[in-house]
């Protein structure tokens, strides 16, 4: 029997000091608490062999947090406990989110040596204003640095996070920012609209609140980035990523693909067997040994159908009518039929062959497309 593709996400939940837009699983980092929850990883990830049976793992991705405070030896520690617990693809993909000023986990040649492949960049932007507006706690100089330092190391894919619609933020200054990411040797940008979420220190600061920029304002800057990476080779295949030729994220495609994946780690979530589960996001839990997947919902094919929908659509290459007819013995405008019409008539969606996917127009309100499904 073939094994199915199974990509692993591993949480690391530290940071040197917490953003003010972040409502992230994470805590600010200590060597003992670190080293403690490595450990208890470590025993996660090898409790979890019942799982690997029947799988393949493809992709790898290290979030956060900032799992570059970790050590080479604690990397080594996890990676290895991965190779031990389950069948690696010969090519698997290794990812690590990482910020410009981390240091910890001995440089890039050290995680060049460990196997990773792919190295994203949590920058957000290049004006060291708006960086400080945000919390962050490098600067722009140090974000250039870390990337040439990257590439010099020998890595060929290398990712840089950045957001647009900040208070304050004048067209200008995105256009500085993506111009300097742009002259720098990476081949994937990702680029989200800052979103205000309850409970984080911006969300308190309504002084900042009040500079936040109008819709019309952030839609403007949103086509600006659209049309600015078009021009640099970027091609535009996620709501909020563009990438050079070869160098879409393989690991976020099995999310938006409706693949399974295996979170390992506080609060990490899984998609397996058409079921959604997560590990708990109690610290002392965990560190105690609370491993256990949680379940959380099974997935009917109904959902699963709004689903492939849904995330399908996030791609700028959109959905297959025949894949859909293949995966649920069901064609999509049968299932579909009303709202697909609706939001093709309106201009939202359009049907090209086999494929149907958003317009500019939908992509201005993916939100409102997406929520027609639900």
């Amino acid at each position: 029997m073939d094994k199915r593709d199974l990509a692993i996400y591993i949480h690391v939940p530290f940071c040197k000091s917490r953003c003010h837009y972040c409502d992230f699983l994470s805590n600010v980092a200590c060597d003992v608490a670190i080293e403690k929850y490595v450990v208890a990883l470590v025993s996660d990830i090898k409790g979890s062999s019942g799982l690997s049976e029947g799988y393949i793992v493809k992709t790898i991705f290290f979030g956060g947090g900032t799992p570059s405070l970790l050590s080479e030896k604690q990397l080594g520690d996890v990676l290895q406990a991965i190779k031990n617990t389950f069948t690696l693809d010969p090519n698997v993909y290794i990812s690590i989110e990482i910020n410009p000023d981390a240091k910890g986990f001995g440089g890039f040649l050290v995680l060049k040596d460990l196997g990773f492949s792919r190295i994203s960049f949590g920058v957000q932007s290049f004006d060291n204003g708006e960086l400080a507006m945000l919390g962050r706690i490098h600067s722009s100089e140090e974000a250039v640095d870390a990337v040439l330092e990257a590439y010099e190391a020998g890595f060929r894919d290398i990712n840089v996070d950045l957001m647009f619609g900040l208070p304050n933020q004048a067209i200008e200054s995105l256009a500085k920012t993506l111009k300097t990411a742009t002259s720098l040797p990476i081949t994937h940008i990702s680029c989200y609209s800052l979103t205000v979420e309850e409970g984080t220190p911006l969300a308190s600061n309504h002084a900042l609140l009040d500079k936040m920029p109008e819709e019309d304002a952030e839609r403007a800057m949103y086509h600006h980035v659209k049309g600015f990476l078009a021009g640099e080779g970027f091609g535009h295949y996620e709501i909020s990523n563009w990438a050079k030729e070869g160098f879409e994220c393989k690991h976020n495609k099995t999310y938006w693909t409706g693949g399974e994946y295996l979170g390992l780690g506080l609060g990490a979530s899984s998609y397996l067997n058409k079921a959604r589960l997560k590990k708990t996001d109690d610290v002392g839990e965990y560190l105690a040994g609370g491993y256990d997947l949680i379940h959380i919902e099974d997935i009917d094919q109904d959902e699963e159908m709004r689903e492939f929908v849904i995330l399908g659509l996030r791609m700028l290459g959109g959905i297959s009518v025949a894949e859909f007819q293949r995966r649920f013995a069901k064609g999509i405008f049968e299932v579909f039929g009303e709202v697909l019409r609706e939001m093709i008539e309106e201009g939202f969606l359009e049907q090209e062959g086999d494929k149907i996917r958003l317009t500019s127009k939908g992509l201005d309100l993916a939100n409102v497309v997406m929520g027609a499904f639900i």
